[in-house]
């Protein structure tokens, strides 16, 4: 897998633009992924103020191999997400932060790769489904949601004697 480094070292002051392309490739180190094929841009902007450095890290593309929830059919799902960081020198070895990126006083260098896995990863919803125009459309498989519904186990909830007592109250 190709490292994503940016350059944090030995810059003037003022904005450094760096670009990046992901595909599939990249995926494949993650085994655990939930994401293993998609196409992004990644775009990075570092800002030096002084002793302050800051940095940008906006991603747009698409994951391309996300299953829907309602009938299992693959589903591209775009994204369009920025984070910003602050980048702060440190003697000995720290774990980062959410907002805080902690790097050694001698290190030239940041590989952003796990950064921009976590990114895409964060964006995936907790609920994949193809919206409501593509089902219209029929993308989402429609045998499949037949079957669901004819052996979906209807429960028959029945209510506790107890509280049928309380709602007589109301």
């Amino acid at each position: 897998m190709p490292k994503h480094n940016i350059r944090i070292a030995g810059l003037k002051e003022g904005e450094h633009r760096q670009g990046f392309e992901i595909k599939d490739k990249f995926f494949q180190v993650y085994e655990s992924s939930q994401v293993k094929a998609g196409s992004f841009k990644v775009n990075t902007l570092v800002v030096i103020r002084g002793i302050d450095r800051k940095l940008r890290i906006d991603i747009e593309g698409t994951i391309t191999n996300l299953l829907c929830d309602y009938c299992a059919r693959e589903l591209n799902w775009p994204i369009s997400i920025t984070s910003n960081f602050v980048i702060k020198e440190s003697e000995k070895e720290m774990d980062s932060t959410d907002e805080v990126i902690y790097v050694l006083s001698n290190q030239h260098q940041l590989n952003i790769n796990q950064l921009i896995f976590e990114m895409i990863n964060l964006s995936i919803p907790s609920k994949r489904t193809h919206n409501k125009s593509e089902q219209e459309e029929g993308k989402c498989d429609k045998e499949m949601l037949e079957l669901i519904e004819k052996y979906a186990t209807k429960i028959k909830q029945e209510v506790d004697p107890r509280w049928e007592v309380l709602d007589k109250l109301k």
